[in-house]
This record gives structure tokens, sequence and C-alpha cells, in this order.
């Protein structure tokens, strides 16, 4: 991956903009309605788009030779952990909004994890994917390495 110019990053962030506005409008519209008066069909309508402004992110990625941004990937977290979150609270305290809608709510959120995932093995392969998250590798290497420079300064 060769770092783009000013104007390439520029044209790139520009780009995925407007494939996250194509997508969350309409997401926001099925989604307000889903929980409304329309039911599952609507919400699962709404995760189906976020997924497909997913897709587009990476087609953008893939056209520019670029990955997911440091500050890309702790947005996606973010939203997606608030929501997961919030989702399970609602439904431990028992609130009609998400017990109502509880399965299309679960469905929506664990296919969205499994094509993140899906997209981590196809991009990675299954242990380097898996590599990025051993956060006790990371330290056990680190640990050594500081022992190593400690023994060798002695």
């Amino acid at each position: 991956m060769t770092p783009l110019g000013p104007n390439e990053t520029l044209d790139r962030h520009a780009l995925v903009m407007a494939c996250w506005l194509a997508a969350a409008l309409p997401a926001a519209f099925l989604f307000d309605y889903g929980f409304g008066q329309g039911g599952a069909p609507y919400l699962l309508s709404g995760f189906a788009i976020i997924l497909a402004g997913f897709v587009a992110h990476v087609i953008v990625n893939a056209v520019y030779g670029t990955g997911f941004s440091p500050r890309e990937l702790g947005l996606g977290l973010i939203i997606y952990g608030f929501g997961l979150v919030l989702f399970v609270a609602l439904s431990l305290v028992g609130a009609p909004l998400a017990v109502h809608n509880f399965m299309p709510l679960s469905v929506g959120f664990i296919t969205t994890g499994a094509v993140v995932i899906f997209y981590l093995i196809i991009r990675y392969g299954a242990r380097q994917a898996f590599e990025g998250f051993d956060a006790i590798r990371d330290f056990r290497s680190g640990d050594r390495d500081s022992t190593r420079s400690t023994r060798a300064s002695e």
C-alpha cells in the first residue's frame, strides 16, 4: 500500500462519507419506523442497509488500496458497542421497545458482528485476524523484550 497524497486522502474521505451518508439516512428512517409501528421487516432492512454501507466502505478501501483508519475503527466500534449495550440493558430491564423487537435486533447485531469477522478473515486470514486481537501475546512479548534488555544491560 502506497501512502496517499493529500488530494487522494481528501477524495477517499469524501467518498467514504458519501457512502455512509447514503446508507445512514434510509437506515435511520427504517429503524424509526421499525421501532414505531413497522416491526421486524423494517428493523432488519435497516441493518441490511448498514451492512451495505460497510460493503461500500470496503470497496472504497480496495479502490484506494487502503484499510480502515484508526478513527474509522474507533467510531464503528463505539457505535456498535453503544447500540449493543443499550439493547442488552433495555432487554434486561424489560423495556417494551426492546422486548417487542428482541428477535430482529438480536439477528441484526449478530449478523453485523458476523459480517465484520468474515471481512477480517477474508482480508487478513484467520491467524492474522486473531493475532490483531490477541493482547495477551503482545504483553508477553513486551515482558520478554524488557526482561532481555534488562539482562543485557547487566
